[in-house]
């Protein structure tokens, strides 16, 4: 079966890599980068934006001013964007770690043509550092990422199958909603993106795929539009 999407922004939850044996977890590591490499296998050009709720949620941070606390999450994605890299190339995997954060000698800066150039070639492109700017969300950075790289859909992997009308993990009644366009989506105030990355997705008519992301084979099958709920 061929591929929907072949060049893809995969936003990648910091919470999906943690455990509680640590905040980055050797196992999740380990998964996360099989899934991309049978993706890649199959043909597909990957770009990543991970998050970094597994290490530090800034916006959480009591009694610390939003932008330190948002500052010290945006480096927490830099950890995990370094350990991603690393799980990566253990399986043969060419990857480069692009940051917005400046950090000499542990990424490279934000480069847009530099990381098309990376995806043509076959190498992974993973992005750290969200956007370089406090009260922004990684969501709104995996958008403007996607944008950047020319990627034909974000996939949002997480925690639940999809959207739904109320909280999956709180209600048992909650419907799926396997479509809907982004208009919709912001109408309906549904929380399982940020406002504003929705918003900007819209506005370039880039296509959302909100996914559980912790199931074997869960990627490739979101590349061939097989799992998740849409957002066009």
């Amino acid at each position: 079966m061929k591929l929907h999407f072949r060049r893809v922004l995969f936003k990648l939850s910091g919470e999906l890599l943690g455990s509680r044996q640590g905040p980055v977890d050797r196992g999740a590591l380990s998964f996360f980068a099989q899934e991309v490499a049978t993706a890649r296998d199959a043909g597909a050009q990957l770009a990543l934006v991970v998050g970094g709720g597994n290490i530090v949620r800034g916006s959480a941070l009591q009694d610390m001013p939003l932008t330190a606390g948002h500052t010290m999450g945006m480096l927490g994605t830099l950890i995990n964007g370094v350990a991603l890299r690393e799980a990566l190339q253990v399986r043969g995997i060419p990857c480069i770690l692009q940051s917005s954060l400046s950090c000499p000698g542990v990424a490279d800066p934000v480069d847009p043509w530099r990381a098309r150039e990376a995806l043509a070639q076959g190498q992974v492109v993973v992005f750290a550092g969200g956007t370089g700017n406090p009260y922004v969300t990684t969501d709104t950075a995996a958008v403007i990422r996607a944008l950047s790289v020319e990627a034909q859909a974000l996939l949002k992997g997480s925690k639940v199958a999809g959207l739904y009308e109320a909280d999956p993990l709180k209600s048992q009644e909650a419907r799926p909603i396997p479509r809907l366009s982004h208009r919709e989506y912001l109408a309906r105030g549904l929380k399982a993106m940020d406002e504003a990355a929705v918003a900007i997705a819209g506005e370039h008519n880039l296509p959302i795929v909100v996914f559980k992301a912790d199931e074997t084979g869960a990627l490739l099958l979101a590349l061939k539009g097989k799992v998740g709920s849409l957002i066009a």
